[in-house]
Parts: C-alpha cells; sequence; structure tokens
C-alpha cells in the first residue's frame, strides 16, 4: 500500500466524517488502511478511526471485497463486549468506503514491545495470556473464531491490559465458507498447522496462534523461526517448536498449546489455570505431555482438548518419538503441497477438510448392535424427570426408530444418526457415519423447526458449528441452537455420539425460557453421556 504523503496528511486532518469525527493525525499504518487519532465532536472524547484505502488503479470488484470485508470485521467485532477485545463504537460510509470507529488505546502493541524493547518475563507474559484467553473464550462463545491471533494484533496499554484487535480475517458461524476458495492472510509463523493444510479450523487453532503469540513474547522469536513466510509455513507443517529457552514455568504451557495434534492440546480451562498460576507467580501444576494418542490424524479433531474415553483400545505403542516423527513425516506432504504456488505475503489454500483418518483397530465385522436397540428403553422415565420435572410417562417412540421425551416447553430426544441408522453394521462404518454427521454440522444462521408437542411452534434459528463433547461414548461431538429472533437465547443442544457400531444423536430444548444457556448444554451432555452408559451395559450383557 502507498504511503500517505504530506499533502494527503495536511488534506485528511481537516476532514470531519458523519459531522462528528475529525480527523486529526495518523496513528498507524497497516496492510490494509491508516488508523487515525480523531475528536469525536459530538462526545468530547477522543477515538480512532480506521480508515480503509486501496490503490486507486485496483478492480471494482475487488474493491467491493475488501470493503465489504472491513463492514463485515466492524460487524463482528461490535457484537463481542469483553474488557480485553478492542470496542468498536461506530461504523461510517464516507467516500464510498467504511471507516470504522475504535476506542483509543494508549500504549504498544505486544509486537512493538518485544521488538523494540525485550521479551517479556514470563510472569507478565502469562498475565497477557490471561486476558487474550478470556477474550477468545467470549468470541468463541458468541460464534466467532479470530483466525489471526498474533503479537501484531495483541496492543499492551498503558495501564497493563491486554486488548485483541483486528478481526479482519474473522470468520462467525453461518459464514458460507466451507468449500469455498480462501485465502490465509498474514504470518505464517502465527497460523495453526491444520490451517495452514487448508482447514476451516477452529477454537483449537485460535489456541495454537495464542501459544506462538505467548511463545514469542518470552522469547523474542517465533516457535518455528524461518527468514522468510514461505520457510516458515514450510517448518510449521514439518518441524515441531523450537525449545523454549527463556519461558521458565511457561514453556510446558507452550509446548502443549503448539502441539500440530489439536486433539493433543490442552482444554482452555486447563490453559487457564496454568496461566493463572504462573501469572500470580505461584507453582503451577505439572503440565505434563500428552501420551501418544490413538485415533484421528490432526485433521480430524473437533475442538480444543479434545480427550479420548479408556475404553478406545490402544494401539501398539512405537514411542513417543516414533509417533511424532510420524507425524511430522506425514505433513511434509502437505507441507509440499501446500508451498507449491504460495508468495511471501498470500497463500492459496481450498476450504476442503482432508480425508479423515480411520481409528486404529476399528472392526470391520458386524458390531455389538446387529439389530434395531429400542432407544425408548435405554432411558427410564424416573432418570429423564431429573432434566424434565413435569414428565408423566415413559417415552414415546419417533417414526424414525428413535424415542422422545416431552412436556410443555421441554423435550428430550434420541435418534439414531443417519438415514438408516446404521444397524448391523461394523464400527469402521459407524465411524465413517459420525465424520459425515460431525463435518454436516456446520454452522448455520437459516434453520427453521417446530416441536408442537413442546409447545413450540415455527421458529427461526441458528445453529453453531461441532464443539468437542467429552466422556460421552467412544467419539461424541456437540453443537447448539440458538432463536434468531427476540432475546437470541440458546434452546437446543445437540450431542452425537458413537458407540460400537451405533450413532446417535441426544438433543435436549427448552423453549420456555426456564433454563439458560450453560444449563441446557449441561442437560444435553448429561443425557448423552446416560444414553453412552446404557448402551454399553447392553453391548457388555450380549
Amino acid at each position: 500500500m502507498r504511503d500517505t504523503t504530506a499533502n494527503e496528511v495536511s488534506r485528511i486532518d481537516t476532514q470531519v466524517l458523519a459531522g462528528r469525527y475529525r480527523l486529526l493525525n495518523p496513528l498507524a499504518e497497516g496492510g490494509m488502511g491508516t488508523v487515525w487519532l480523531a475528536a469525536d465532536e459530538m462526545l468530547r472524547r477522543d477515538v480512532a478511526v480506521k480508515e480503509v484505502r486501496l490503490p486507486p488503479d485496483l478492480p471494482p470488484l475487488q474493491r467491493q471485497d475488501v470493503f465489504a470485508a472491513a463492514l463485515r470485521e466492524a460487524n463482528l467485532a461490535a457484537r463481542l463486549k469483553h474488557p480485553s477485545i478492542i470496542t468498536i463504537h461506530d461504523v461510517v460510509v464516507e467516500d464510498d468506503r467504511p471507516w470504522i470507529v475504535m476506542e483509543l488505546l494508549t500504549g504498544e502493541s505486544l509486537e512493538r514491545t518485544v521488538t523494540e524493547r525485550r521479551p517479556l518475563p514470563p510472569i507478565q507474559a502469562a498475565r497477557v495470556g490471561v486476558g487474550i484467553l478470556s477474550a477468545l473464550v467470549a468470541a468463541h462463545a458468541a460464534g466467532v473464531l479470530h483466525r489471526d491471533v498474533k503479537p501484531g494484533n495483541i496492543f499492551l496499554t498503558r495501564t497493563g491490559k491486554a486488548v485483541l484487535t483486528d478481526f479482519g480475517i474473522a470468520v462467525a458461524e453461518g459464514d458460507a465458507t466451507s468449500g469455498q476458495t480462501s485465502r490465509l492472510i498474514g504470518s505464517p509463523n502465527y497460523i495453526a498447522p491444520e490451517r495452514l493444510r487448508g482447514e476451516r479450523g477452529g477454537p483449537y487453532s485460535d489456541l495454537w496462534s495464542l501459544g506462538a503469540t505467548l511463545y514469542f513474547a518470552v522469547e523474542g522469536v517465533p516457535p518455528h523461526p524461518a527468514e522468510t513466510p514461505i520457510s516458515a509455513l514450510s517448518k510449521v507443517l514439518t518441524e515441531p517448536p523450537r525449545p523454549p529457552g527463556l519461558a521458565g514455568a511457561l514453556g510446558p504451557v507452550l509446548m502443549r498449546m503448539l502441539d500440530p495434534l489439536p486433539v493433543a492440546r490442552p482444554s482452555f480451562e486447563e490453559v487457564a489455570e496454568a496461566l493463572k498460576e504462573i501469572a500470580l507467580d505461584r507453582p503451577a501444576a505439572a503440565f505434563p505431555a500428552p501420551a501418544d494418542l490413538p485415533g484421528p490424524s490432526p485433521a480430524a479433531s473437533t475442538g480444543p482438548g479434545r480427550t479420548f474415553p479408556p475404553g478406545r483400545p490402544a494401539r501398539r505403542d512405537p514411542g513417543p518419538r516414533r509417533g511424532r516423527a510420524l507425524l511430522w513425516a506425514a505433513a511434509e506432504v502437505a507441507a509440499v503441497a501446500a508451498v507449491i504456488g504460495a508468495t511471501a505475503a498470500v497463500v492459496n489454500l481450498t476450504g476442503d477438510r482432508p480425508a479423515e483418518a480411520v481409528p486404529v483397530r476399528l472392526s470391520e465385522k458386524p458390531g455389538a448392535f446387529a439389530t434395531p436397540v429400542d432407544l425408548c428403553a435405554l432411558l427410564p422415565a424416573e432418570r429423564v424427570k431429573q432434566l424434565l420435572p413435569a414428565l408423566t410417562g415413559a417415552g414415546k417412540p419417533t417414526n424414525k426408530g428413535g424415542c422422545e421425551w416431552t412436556t410443555s416447553g421441554k423435550g428430550l430426544s434420541v435418534q439414531p444418526a443417519g438415514s438408516d441408522g446404521q444397524w448391523g453394521k461394523s464400527p469402521r462404518q459407524a465411524h465413517e457415519l459420525f465424520v459425515n454427521q460431525r463435518n454436516a454440522a456446520i454452522p448455520n444462521g437459516q434453520i427453521a423447526w417446530s416441536w408442537p408437542e413442546i409447545s413450540a411452534g415455527s421458529r427461526s434459528a441458528r445453529s453453531t458449528g461441532p464443539v468437542a463433547v467429552r466422556s460421552a461414548g467412544e467419539e461424541s461431538f456437540g453443537y447448539d441452537v440458538y432463536e434468531n429472533r427476540r432475546t437470541g437465547r440458546l434452546e437446543q443442544t445437540y450431542v452425537t455420539l458413537r458407540v460400537d457400531n451405533l450413532v446417535v444423536e441426544v438433543g435436549y430444548t427448552v423453549v420456555d425460557g426456564t433454563k439458560d444457556g450453560p444449563a441446557i448444554q449441561s442437560g444435553a451432555r448429561t443425557a448423552a453421556t446416560w444414553v453412552a452408559e446404557a448402551l454399553n451395559k447392553q453391548k457388555a450383557a450380549g
């Protein structure tokens, strides 16, 4: 992008946007524009204004795409309210361009602080991590993935607060990105390996990026130092992180966050607890390296910290070194494909997910559930009453081979997944069905549903993408459904789980407003655990 000339500054600094925001002087130059100090003459306060500027010879369609992306960034950030997320005050369209009005922060970016001064002590870096991790949790809860967590997008204020900025390439639930070609813009040093391979990624990808950012904060270099973006991309995909030398107690936490396997990364809760202890200069609990995990490839995970239940067959132990060496070797193939055609600033990758790896030792023979299971018999009414206190009878079979328990305003359902329920098929085939169900659970903002038996009329809703669910079957994931109109509250949570050769979906619905979001999520996951326990008992009984 061209520099702002003295004449341009002289001309622009007298400009008033929307009759109230007077541009004063430029504060910083970015990849797509300039951030200005401005005076809000209506509220009599100083603000920051992000100007989106492009070369005049850029084709009209590309200009429209960039401006649409800027408006999208503002809309995403404006819906997030958190002390460690930049506050968006207003969006102004002037001269056929968007101008984003933000809170004015005083301080410096983490990148500039470390580069121009020195790396942060581990305690200070942990404090930065606590704030940004909390911001990411808030963003993810609102259905937003940041996708560009890096030192340049973390601002350290003079009061000591860390603030997450720049949602320019974030994605929200409902975005139609699957199957489309997309561009990863930014430094590959801070992009999670699964996203460099072309996957959409998830909260666990933001966690990896935060780990890389905190690594830079204490070490002064990224975890995969390289001279060029192409070299960095190759190293992230094919090499382990450089062992930290200055991180102290923070080192084990960072190495877990930077695990190339999404399923091997710790949960957000585990990281938050460790960072809080380090930030308080207290000895953190041991943060062990993960065992050599059985199961899917890095592309197969659905969320941060996902673990496999104890009942999963263990593969022959190749030793942790050999296991990791196999991972790096496999990643080299992806690296070769990714590097071809890449440039120093932009990496072109497809958004399609790679083929799913089948967990080790899944049988091809018919599984334990060779005939249809009476799903109503899995949950006695007395147990279901814990979730539906007004229930007066047993569950009722559905025309799809499932079962449902209903009261006014609340409902619980257990349905076989897939068109034929996978009755009598093998665990391997059931795993493939499970993967298909999970891949189909993409964020969607255009859902219409009704359930007359619980007094739920026709409703407009939006669903989240898949999230990890622990201790429910041999594989499991969940997703939530929020009301689009009026309250925007969570009304349904679904958990899909696999036990042997059977895949079922458990749903808990509350539309009468008597349960908040966490209670609905907890109810669905509790019911899924009950179902998994009942199926395992049937399996053991033969």
